[in-house]
């Protein structure tokens, strides 16, 4: 017995697999012909042909096969007049996303089960998604009429599947259809509201929000899509709303969190704090809101109530807690306290912020220690299993800390001992050669440049290093200019490119067009050496003391930067 049983088993398996590499497996059924439920069941009992074709489906589903694993649900349940395999195909096909096969099997589950309202629910949804509003229609209606305690809720359903259809217009004239003989209820105007503005029909949309408000005036989700179609337009205006929402329904959490979100996105800092204050022990207290109401405390210099809030983050479980360690270790960066600063940051021992955690932890070891001391813990990274642009992160660090201790000698030995390791890296290549720029070495500096360009054609940034060395030397200005042309073709709103493109006609004599060029650059970064440009272009200009001025400026912010003393102190 046991050997029959095994040899049928491995004839079914025979079986599933041919059926899975055939052509299409739908052509398993030779009764695909149109399901008429008033004829008899074709199998009235658990015979050879039932367990053969359920155990293929069951095979099936545990490959992963659901299409072919639906169509034979929906083999047998056409076979057998079975209600429960008409719902498994339907759910099957569902989540293999084959709507053709749903929609075959949600047929035949609602003509084997009349009175079942969950088949004609999905066979209206899948209408609407294929954008078949007209055979979506009489479902709709009849689902809406039949469902007296769920009608507002199926309003708001409706609303979010009909957002999938692609002709805006179609689906408005559809809702206005459905909701005719619902217009006291306030789900039914808002979805009338959603897919009118959805069609660009504004007016009638904001028709709609007023009538919902004469209807029921508290309403948030209303009042939250009002405050979003002002704020679309008129920021300031979406405050004043929500402010005047607010004041007559205070308790309204979710219009709130709306409110202090724009505030943030608007910069009012101090507002937005007050707002989510009020927030952080209501109905819609969370992890996230604790978080940022400690990053506004923070903004705000503020640090003993961004300690607290991100402590209450960290206790009420927020799912990146190496996120707030890194926060926490800035604020007792900023109290001088070394220990503790480190201590939060030694907390991330794995995942996507060890990195970030590490790099910081060797800038405060350097500010507090030395920079051997932050060098060393770098190396010893070394022992981990990183990837080669972690390496390459690794090393534009140690070699920046070097630097920034005037060590420039080892900075580009340590990049020159590393050359072979990252041959194959533009990023590696371009730091390079800045180093290489800054060790006198200009010809080294334009081959690792022309290098980076050659393994990354798009590297914006190395053309414009390349045309930008060129100009401040006074050589091969035609070569330069096509180069920061380059550069400017693929971010033309870079204020670094911009700054060069000006430069290089300043030394072509175009004074007009770099003065065009500088402005432009210096309006999106006040940068000290775009000043330091826009300054000299100015004064030839004849415009003296708005050069002194700018000059003025950006000295007060960054008095020690060279371009920008040596560029004053020549027009002293």
């Amino acid at each position: 017995m046991k050997n029959i049983a095994a040899k049928l088993f491995i004839f079914i398996l025979f079986s599933i697999s041919t059926l899975l590499h055939s052509e299409d497996a739908a052509n398993f059924s030779k009764k695909n012909e149109i399901f008429n439920e008033n004829l008899p069941a074709q199998i009235l009992e658990t015979n050879t042909e039932f367990v053969y074709k359920f155990l293929l489906a069951e095979i099936a589903t545990q490959r992963g096969d659901l299409n072919s694993a639906g169509h034979i649900y929906l083999d047998l349940a056409k076979l057998t007049k079975s209600i429960p395999l008409a719902e498994r195909a339907t759910r099957i096909a569902g989540s293999a996303r084959n709507g053709r096969l749903a929609m075959d099997s949600a047929n035949v589950w609602q003509k084997l089960d009349k009175l079942s309202i969950e088949p004609k629910r999905i066979l209206a949804e899948l209408f609407i998604t294929s954008g078949n509003l007209a055979k979506a229609r009489p479902l709709l209606k009849e689902l809406l009429e039949k469902e007296d305690k769920t009608r507002a809720e199926g309003f708001l359903y409706i609303n979010k599947i009909l957002s999938q259809v692609e002709n805006k217009k179609n689906a408005l004239r559809f809702i206005l259809d459905i909701t005719k003989p619902y217009l006291d209820i306030q789900e039914a105007r808002f979805a009338i509201a959603h897919a009118a503005f959805s069609a660009g029909n504004k007016k009638l949309a904001l028709e709609e929000l007023d009538k919902i408000e004469s209807i029921n005036s508290k309403w948030e989700t209303a009042a939250l899509f009002r405050g979003y179609i002002i704020g679309l337009e008129w920021p300031e205006k979406a405050l004043a709303y929500y402010q005047g929402f607010l004041k007559t329904n205070p308790k309204s959490n979710e219009v709130r969190l709306e409110y202090a979100k724009a505030l943030t996105n608007l910069k009012k800092y101090d507002d937005a704090k007050k707002q989510f204050l009020k927030l952080v022990n209501s109905s819609l207290a969370s992890s996230e809101i604790s978080l940022t109401v400690g990053l506004l405390a923070t903004e705000l210099g503020d640090n003993i109530l961004a300690e607290k809030y991100f402590m209450q983050s960290l206790e009420r479980g927020y799912p990146e807690p190496a996120q707030i360690y890194i926060y926490l270790s800035g604020i007792y960066d900023d109290r001088g306290d070394f220990e503790e600063t480190i201590t939060w940051l030694k907390k991330i021992t794995t995942g996507e912020y060890f990195l970030d955690s590490r790099i910081l932890m060797a800038e405060y070891i350097s500010k507090y220690d030395s920079v051997d001391s932050s060098i060393d813990m770098l190396n010893s990274l070394k022992n981990r299993n990183l990837l080669p642009s972690e390496k390459l992160i690794i090393l534009r660090n140690k070699a920046s800390l070097l630097l920034t201790d005037n060590r420039t000698q080892e900075a580009y030995d340590l990049m020159k001992l590393e050359e072979e390791e990252f041959k194959d890296s533009p990023e590696f290549k371009f730091d390079y050669a800045m180093l290489s720029e800054e060790m006198g070495n200009t010809l080294l500096m334009e081959q690792l440049l022309l290098e980076a360009i050659k393994l990354k054609p798009d590297y914006s940034t190395a053309y414009n290093a390349l045309g930008y060395s060129y100009a401040d030397r006074n050589i091969k200005l035609d070569v330069a200019k096509r180069y920061i042309e380059i550069a400017l073709s693929y971010e033309p709103n870079n204020h670094y490119i911009l700054d060069s493109m000006g430069w290089i006609h300043f030394k072509l004599g175009n004074i007009d067009i770099a003065s065009q060029f500088i402005k432009k650059a210096y309006a999106i970064n006040k940068d000290p050496e775009i000043a330091a440009h826009l300054g000299e272009i100015l004064w030839l200009q004849g415009k003296e003391e708005e050069a002194k001025k700018i000059w003025e400026n950006s000295l007060n912010r960054y008095p020690t930067n060279n371009v920008l003393l040596e560029t004053t102190n020549r027009f002293r």
